[in-house]
């Protein structure tokens, strides 16, 4: 299970979120054919995507997070709604780098400088954007930089993927600890002290902490209250009609060249990729 839980901590003034992501990004791994590299950067943001999509409200509620840098990787896309259907794709997904000073994945170069972005369709007449520039590529200290910047909302952000020595997702997961407004400065101050020590997300996980053990430590609570549980999923919602819509913006002449160079027209989903394809009668219909 890709289990998302909410915990309140420290009497309520203290918000949680976690989730072990395992399934989900070995999913996305083997739906794309990444690279260990890819995984870890495309499974660093889905982690994230999924814990802010828990926060929606409502059915219709939805969330794209963009981060667009200048490393190999090139752009990352994921979209999440409020059922936590998943799904995300990156430009370059076979990229690899060697190993970083420390011996681990250099997500970081290969996201490069640029920008993340949070958009949240929450029924409103315009969508919320907060956009900010990437501190390190590395994701998690990026998001909680977004936080404190476009919510106001300091933030602890821990995510991280690991990748066996058989190639598959040994674990994947993430954290994010954010005070209420009726948070004690104590508490703030003992929350920092506590994560600056704390070993990686996937190192608790390899450990065969639960993300329960693992919000215990984080928070240096024992009395933290569960207050959600869901689960995330891989799910794209592509379907014929919406990408009918996008040959009709083409326009027809467009379409029938491409038809004719290539004697077919086929088009792919980036988020699944599931392939659609045209016969010329069908184009004709479609451009009736």
């Amino acid at each position: 299970m890709n289990n998302i839980k909410k915990y309140l901590a420290y009497n309520k003034s203290v918000r949680v979120m976690a989730v072990d992501a395992t399934k989900m990004v070995q999913e996305l791994r083997d739906i794309h054919n990444l690279s260990n590299l890819a995984t870890a950067a495309l499974g660093r943001v889905a982690i994230v995507a999924s814990m802010i999509a828990s926060t929606l409200k409502d059915e219709d509620n939805r969330l794209t997070i963009q981060i667009k840098g200048d490393g190999p990787l090139g752009n990352i896309i994921v979209c999440a709604d409020q059922k936590l259907n998943i799904k995300g794709y990156v430009s370059n997904p076979q990229v690899e780098l060697p190993l970083n000073s420390e011996g681990k994945l250099d997500v970081g170069k290969g996201v490069g400088i640029g920008t993340l972005t949070v958009i949240k369709d929450i029924g409103l007449k315009d969508s919320y954007v907060g956009t900010i520039e990437l501190l390190t590529g590395e994701i998690g200290d990026d998001f909680a930089y977004y936080f404190n910047v476009s919510e106001q909302t300091p933030s602890v952000v821990s995510v991280g993927v690991l990748i066996g020595k058989d190639g598959n997702v040994q674990s994947a997961g993430g954290y994010i600890i954010q005070p209420l407004p009726d948070c004690e400065d104590e508490v703030i101050d003992k929350l920092e002290s506590v994560n600056i020590k704390l070993p990686s997300m996937t190192s608790l996980m390899s450990e065969g902490q639960t993300i329960d053990d693992i919000v215990v430590n984080a928070t240096a609570d024992e009395n933290i209250e569960t207050v959600y549980e869901n689960e995330a999923k891989i799910n794209c919602d592509c379907s014929l009609k919406r990408i009918q819509g996008t040959i009709i913006a083409l326009g027809k002449e467009e379409a029938m060249k491409i038809y004719e160079e290539n004697g077919k027209l086929e088009l792919s989903c980036n988020f699944c990729n599931k392939k659609y394809g045209f016969s010329k009668d069908e184009l004709d219909e479609l451009f009736k």
